[in-house]
């Protein structure tokens, strides 16, 4: 089995995330890209829109983020948005 990869999701306000993953989809400013463990290494705007992942054991999560930046390393996501909250914490 693949090693997980570190996914960490901050706002200025707090840590939103600090979790392994099995992988991340997140949306780029230049469209939707996907990250797995030993993915090459980049640096990338983000557009508002859904961050998706799978956490260790499996089970799909989601975020809903506002804009920000993606650091992208082999071992480790890190997500830094204006805003990011979780589905169940968001108001309909």
């Amino acid at each position: 089995m693949a090693k997980n990869i570190l996914l960490e999701v901050v706002t200025p306000e707090r840590a939103v995330v600090s979790e392994e993953v099995q992988i991340v989809v997140a949306p780029g400013s230049e469209g939707e890209f996907g990250v797995l463990t030993g993915h090459t290494t980049f640096l990338t705007s983000l557009k508002e829109g859904t961050l998706r992942y799978r956490d260790a054991s499996g089970r799909e999560k989601y975020l809903f983020v506002k804009g920000g930046f993606a650091e992208v390393l082999p071992y480790k996501v890190t997500i830094l948005a204006e805003s990011a909250e979780k589905r169940d914490g968001i108001e309909n």
